[in-house]
């Protein structure tokens, strides 16, 4: 836990956190004015939704930044002497610490987009409002899906050190398997990485899986390649 505290610390006192937030907020909030006021009547209950809902991609690359700076700055090998702990523990403890990061993060998005959002639907647009259970239901899948993006990124960054190729991996991840999948099967594309976060955050309308499932897929794919990454730390070299 100490650990943790001191990598999230770290990760506050730099800029990269400050940037990704103030960009994440920004291109929420630009979607969402974007969709509601310029993609014509949304009258639908899954239209309103999508334009809430957004995807929170960027959140992937603040995962990948914020492990890879440790390997680009060459205070990776520092932080494991200080700490006096395995190179997998210390690997550990910054993925958590991403995470709570990316938590805020997400939060912050996801309640800058309703705050624009929701007003614009209701005054804008015919049909029923989104309900409280409704609106509560679509942010804790944006937060939830912003959450575990983030893992996914810091995990590839963790897994590959470099941050240009961890950024093109995250890239392939949730842009490239999904259609290599959906070639083969339409039905599984959901458990994608893309595919889960697409039904987490409302942007598919009659979804093949449940939202708790795509929950669960994209959840696995995140911590698996959390413990990935944490595995193939212990059996590097510390430089």
């Amino acid at each position: 836990m100490t650990l943790i505290v001191g990598e999230v610390r770290k990760l506050l006192t730099i800029r990269t956190a400050l940037w990704f937030a103030t960009a994440s907020v920004a291109l929420a909030v630009l979607n969402v004015v974007l969709v509601s006021l310029a993609s014509g009547t949304l009258d639908e209950v899954g239209e309103k939704q999508e334009a809430l809902g957004g995807l929170p991609l960027l959140l992937v690359f603040f995962g990948v930044v914020a492990v890879t700076a440790e390997y680009r700055h060459h205070t990776a090998a520092p932080a494991v002497l200080v700490s006096g702990r395995g190179r997998g523990v210390v690997v550990a403890a910054r993925l958590g610490a991403t995470v709570v990061v990316g938590l805020g993060l997400a939060v912050l998005t996801t309640g800058a987009a309703f705050a624009v959002g929701v007003p614009i639907l209701a005054s804008h647009h015919p049909g029923p409002d989104l309900t409280a259970a409704q609106l509560t239901s679509l942010a804790g899948g944006c937060v939830l899906a912003g959450t575990l993006s983030v893992l996914v990124g810091a995990a590839l960054g963790g897994l590959l050190r470099n941050q240009i190729a961890a950024v093109v991996a995250g890239i392939v991840v949730y842009f490239v398997v999904p259609s290599l999948v959906g070639m083969i099967s339409a039905s599984v594309v959901d458990y994608t990485p893309f595919g889960s976060l697409q039904v987490l955050t409302g942007g598919v309308h009659g979804a093949a899986h449940s939202v708790a499932a795509s929950a669960l897929a994209l959840a696995a794919w995140a911590v698996g390649l959390a413990a990935f990454a944490v595995l193939a730390e212990r059996h590097r070299d510390l430089g």
